[in-house]
């Protein structure tokens, strides 16, 4: 009976710290969201503005994205 009590109490503990580790997931994860709008909007300012053609912006977009992976990545 007592090896069932602690079973029981092993199984909550990584219960709790599977669920500490997605919460901090999610956190990150609207971390990197907000970061990716930043650039949206800074190269849709730039685009509005007519300082880089829609070629340009794609160019751009796909190579600061890349970027941002490869700094989350670290």
């Amino acid at each position: 009976m007592r090896i069932l009590s602690k079973i029981r109490l092993v199984l909550a503990f990584m219960l709790l710290i599977l669920g500490m580790i997605t919460l901090h997931a999610k956190e990150d994860s609207k971390a990197l969201e907000l970061k990716k709008k930043a650039i949206y909007y800074e190269i849709k300012a730039q685009l509005a503005t007519e300082e880089i053609t829609l070629q340009e912006a794609q160019r751009l977009w796909k190579k600061k994205i890349k970027h941002l992976k490869k700094e989350e990545a670290k």
